[in-house]
């Protein structure tokens, strides 16, 4: 019986995780001591037309990696390269150049390691940069709204992220075999 009602909990877990259809995005909540309850999945950034190229060339890189295509992948990598080598950070009146600066380099380094034939290895590029250009965004600002999604089933478990400019789920980490695996986590929205 225990084991019959823990493959029953499992199974659900993953049936909601990684459900096919993926189009109620519920807003999450978070209680604070105060008892107050918050939206705690939309952070406000700054507007910012200095960051659309690197945008751009990321989430084609994502379209490719959702596609399985590692040879656009690698090929539209070289476009993000660009774009991240080339962003001003002198012109994006940003608060904290010095940090920028640094996710700028790490950014780059792994828009660079996208330029391989194999795709789990873009894959796990491809989340570590999205974490990296989450952050550098937060503080640079982005010209539109942007959702952090999350998959829990990525890298045996441990999860990962990437940014996407629709809130429905098409998974760059795991493509085809997992397209709809994922939930929006936060949400970057222009003040």
């Amino acid at each position: 019986m225990k084991k019959t009602l823990l493959f029953a909990s499992l199974l659900s877990f993953a049936l909601f995780s990684c459900g096919e259809k993926s189009t109620n995005i519920e807003t999450q909540t978070e209680t604070h001591a105060s008892g107050d309850a918050t939206a705690a999945n939309s952070v406000s950034v700054s507007s910012s037309k200095n960051t659309s190229g690197i945008i751009d060339a990321y989430l084609a890189v994502k379209d490719a990696l959702v596609s399985d295509d590692a040879a656009a992948a690698s090929a539209k990598s070289a476009d993000l390269v660009s774009a991240l080598k080339t962003y001003d950070i002198a012109g994006s009146q940003a608060n904290d150049p010095e940090e920028l600066e640094r996710l700028q380099v790490e950014a780059t380094g792994f828009a660079e390691k996208l330029a391989t034939a194999d795709i789990a290895a873009q894959r796990e590029s491809f989340q570590a940069l999205s974490v990296v250009l989450k952050d550098m965004l937060k503080i640079a600002g982005t010209d539109r709204k942007l959702y952090h999604q999350y998959c829990p089933m990525y890298k045996g478990n441990t999860g990962g992220m990437w940014l996407s400019a629709n809130e429905e789920i098409k998974n760059p980490l795991f493509g085809s075999s997992m397209l709809t695996c994922g939930r929006v986590e936060e949400t970057l929205a222009l003040n």
